[in-house]
């Protein structure tokens, strides 16, 4: 049973600088407003309302971690259209907007994105990665490199909800097979050339070498802000955060970014890229994703089994089930392609390699929805709940953290996430 995922570049930020709006759809929105949003929306209002809640306080996250670039408060308010469907989301943003979850629109200082397609789960990190894109255009006076833009946007993009904040650092296997790859096919774009890409540039790359050359560019410019804000020296202490604040604020000040970079790092990019070439060789997904990962799995499994006409209402039947027909998922990502492999119990087990137990890993039925829920308890005081729910036509599902014993929320210093200062 293989499961060939779409190949889409979500994160085409750039396109929407050069692609002017066309008309709003004529579809009916409803309109509301949360802390630092004008919230358009045709999407199921208890969906609307979560992602609201999110931009919200991503928001208080970018302006807590970057406190000294926070916009004025005249230039906060933005809005934000969310649709259910693609074709309102083109009708609105534009059709060459086709290959994208999401969009943050400058001239009308406006995020947009769509549901049906894309699933819950990347719609929010895309919520997350354009939003940065607002933030970031409102808050300094010289643009950003592209490089420094989009890095910084999927670092925020792949930030975990915790219910009432985000942990960041997150280091998700699907980056790790990418990066290690791109390493091995000598796929990595020199620092000299990397560094000093504009826009334009930036989008002929793309244009020229198809999604693989812009998988790697996507994946590198988050590698080279997680490298920056996350390495450690021998004592445990950041190595390169306080010269990545100085270029912020250099940028923030005013200085072109070529130039900003050389005051803050230097002019040896060779000398940046070996570092971050050591760097990358030992990177390795952390707990959280990883857990994360296998779970999603599991729902892929659980989904292809019912496409067989293969019910399990406890996780023993699931596990026997999925080893007796020897389930193999096939994921495929530009040129990055990857198994579950013929042994299955890699997604039942702990990270240690032992088998998880009843308490550990189950199956919940919940009312109204076409599968059951996953529910793993592998992390500290942490629940991993996937959730199975109809969208148009399709079943999806969506991994959501829920803090154990039932509390509200769960604070973010529970998980290994760092702040970028």
């Amino acid at each position: 049973m293989n499961r060939w995922l779409p190949t889409m570049l979500m994160m085409l930020t750039l396109v929407a600088c050069l692609a002017a709006p066309t008309q709003a759809t004529a579809t009916e929105m409803r309109v509301f407003q949360s802390r630092f949003y004008h919230v358009n929306t045709d999407m199921e209002p208890g969906l609307a309302q979560d992602l609201a809640r999110r931009l919200d306080v991503m928001h208080e996250e970018y302006a807590r971690r970057l406190m000294q670039f926070e916009p004025a408060a005249d230039q906060v308010m933005v809005d934000a259209y969310l649709f259910e469907k693609q074709d309102d989301y083109l009708r609105f943003a534009g059709n060459s907007m086709r290959s994208t979850g999401g969009v943050y629109i400058p001239s009308r200082n406006a995020l947009a994105a769509f549901n049906v397609g894309q699933g819950r789960d990347s719609l929010r990190r895309t919520l997350q990665h354009e939003a940065f894109h607002q933030f970031a255009a409102n808050a300094f006076k010289t643009p950003l490199p592209m490089w420094l833009n989009e890095g910084m946007a999927q670092y925020f993009e792949e930030g975990l909800w915790t219910g009432n904040s985000f942990a960041l650092a997150q280091v998700p296997p699907r980056r790790v097979r990418q990066l290690k790859a791109d390493i091995r096919g000598k796929r990595i774009v020199p620092f000299d050339q990397f560094l000093t890409l504009n826009t334009e540039q930036w989008g002929k790359a793309l244009g020229s070498h198809s999604s693989t050359r812009g998988a790697t560019q996507y994946n590198q410019a988050w590698a080279m802000v997680h490298f920056l804000v996350n390495d450690l020296d021998p004592a445990g202490q950041p190595k390169y955060r306080t010269r990545l604040v100085q270029l912020l604020q250099l940028i923030h000040s005013g200085s072109p970014a070529d130039n900003a970079f050389v005051q803050a790092f230097s002019a040896n990019y060779k000398g940046f890229q070996d570092r971050f070439l050591e760097w990358a060789a030992k990177l390795e997904p952390n707990e959280e994703a990883t857990y994360i990962e296998r779970q999603e799995v599991l729902a892929d499994m659980l989904m292809a089994l019912r496409k067989y006409g293969i019910s399990c209402t406890s996780m023993e039947a699931f596990r026997s089930a999925a080893q007796r027909n020897q389930i193999e998922i096939q994921y495929s990502k530009g040129q990055i392609k990857w198994s579950t492999g013929k042994d299955t119990a890699l997604y039942f087990s702990r990270i240690d390699g032992s088998l998880m137990s009843p308490d550990e890993l189950s199956l919940q039925p919940r009312r109204g929805a076409p599968l059951p829920d996953i529910v793993g308890r592998c992390l500290p005081r942490t629940v991993l709940r996937t959730r199975f729910y109809r969208s148009g036509t399709e079943v999806e599902h969506e991994t959501l953290f829920e803090p154990a014993g039932g509390s509200a929320t769960l604070p973010a210093s529970d998980l290994k996430g760092d702040a970028l200062r």
